[in-house]
């Protein structure tokens, strides 16, 4: 499984049809537990800047992240950015080579 750190903000276009947060959240947990079984959330954060969410994903593959990265859309996110994130030990054997 991969790292995936997906930052989201808020779409702004129609603030009068944004869910509320806890409705979003519930929706997410639910749509990634019966689309994406095989993904687990570990962390989700509010952020206080440019984005309004951090949310960290193990996942198998980028392509399923991409996935998820468009349901955030769905759920009234306007833009999202996805990472990968790599444990620093893993980082540290690479430089070791």
């Amino acid at each position: 499984m991969t790292t995936f750190v997906i930052l989201s903000k808020l779409s702004l276009h129609r603030p009068g049809e944004i869910k509320s947060l806890a409705e979003i959240d519930k929706e997410l947990n639910r749509r990634l537990d019966s689309e994406y079984p095989e993904v687990k959330r570990t962390a989700s954060y509010v952020l206080l800047g440019e984005f309004d969410f951090l949310h960290i994903f193990e996942s198998p593959d980028a392509t399923i992240t991409a996935k998820i990265s468009l349901l955030l859309h769905s759920l009234g996110m306007g833009s999202t950015q996805t990472l990968t994130a790599i444990p620093f030990s893993e980082f540290h054997n690479v430089t070791e080579e």
